[in-house]
């Protein structure tokens, strides 16, 4: 690829990588719409689904990588509706731990349904290499991040 078309890619990736991961977030969301469930709820459940329980609050706000305050009042939030319920941590006194209730468990099946979907309908006709060499270049522009801030994911801890 000539040095001019490859600069121009390079300017655009990462604009046309977050427009993407919105779209596919959006797209999540039209699916969760009669559950009542917005991204801003529907990605804490599905953490909570997928990480081993109790969750450690700390934990749930780095893996969903938003302020400790916005994940407390979706907490609440999710409280409300009888999803979550947290509990102290007896090993820490200053955590809370996180798990779902039983409807949150139904919640978190239904929320991974709708993500396994929405990546069916994606990444209809991507075949296994494509997605195996996006995979790759997520995978190094990860570790750039990591060299670069220190942190996984190039995140801020």
């Amino acid at each position: 690829m000539p040095d001019l078309e490859r600069n121009e890619k390079e300017l655009s990736f990462g604009r046309r990588l977050a427009r993407l991961g919105a779209a596919w977030r959006r797209q999540v969301d039209r699916d969760l719409q009669e559950y009542g469930l917005t991204e801003a709820t529907w990605r804490p459940v599905l953490y909570l689904g997928l990480l081993p329980p109790p969750v450690r609050q700390t934990d749930l706000v780095r893996a969903l990588e938003i302020e400790a305050p916005s994940v407390a009042r979706l907490l609440d939030v999710l409280e409300r509706r009888d999803l979550v319920f947290r509990s102290p941590d007896r090993d820490d006194k200053r955590s809370k731990l996180v798990s779902l209730t039983e409807k949150g468990e139904r919640t978190a099946r239904q929320v991974r349904h709708a993500v396994e979907a929405v990546s069916n309908r994606l990444l209809h006709g991507i075949s296994t290499p494509e997605l195996q060499a996006c995979y790759s270049v997520f995978e190094r522009i990860e570790a750039n991040l990591c060299s670069r801030t220190g942190t996984p994911g190039g995140g801020q801890a």
